[in-house]
């Protein structure tokens, strides 16, 4: 990327933070009735975009799972393609049949906005509830992490997913359990404000 487009990016970036900076900094009293506040903290939100991406996801999976690849296409004429990406570029996502655990997730994602960091919440719980169990008094989504340690998670998910033993209805598991820790979380939370 150029030095020229990074720079605008971030005068960009810097122009949105200034303005609502300074919206918050003095408003009206009507101002402060329309500013739209969290009631949950952003903890909450990370818990409802999981929760929403996860139960999509699930539906992926029970329409069709697959293995060591992320993706299975189907054209028109009803011929099949696998897609093996980490990074897929240009998917046609309307004919995807099949799909790993990740791959669901981030199809689940891509569903429900074009933004790839949708599925981040939804990929941290369900490494969470993998490799922590059912551990109560924890944040079951985590807190936000570095792009490294996600990539590293999707790889723990992957391999997770594409054990030779591994089934379908584990896969469906996961996303169950990850779904009602996320619940729980929230129903604790709410009974201790």
């Amino acid at each position: 990327m150029s030095e020229s487009v990074t720079r605008k990016r971030q005068l960009g970036l810097l122009a949105q933070l200034s303005a609502a900076w300074n919206a918050l900094r003095t408003p009206t009293p009507g101002q402060l009735e329309q500013i739209p506040w969290p009631a949950e903290g952003p903890a909450g939100h990370r818990h409802q975009d999981a929760v929403a991406v996860l139960t999509a996801a699930r539906c992926v999976v029970q329409r069709g799972w697959v293995q060591n690849t992320w993706y299975v296409l189907q054209t028109p004429a009803g011929r099949r393609r696998n897609l093996q990406s980490v990074f897929p570029g240009r998917v046609d996502r309307t004919n995807v049949v099949e799909a790993c655990l990740v791959g669901a997730v981030i199809h689940a994602a891509w569903q429900q906005s074009p933004r790839p960091e949708r599925a981040y919440p939804a990929l941290d719980a369900l490494w969470h509830t993998l490799l922590g169990g059912d551990i109560a008094d924890v944040d079951p989504v985590g807190p936000l992490c570095s792009p490294p340690v996600r990539l590293a998670r999707v790889r723990d998910l992957t391999n997770w997913n594409d054990r030779r033993y591994r089934s379908q209805d584990e896969v469906l598991d996961l996303l169950e359990r990850t779904i009602i820790r996320i619940a729980d979380a929230d129903r604790r939370t709410e009974l201790h404000r």
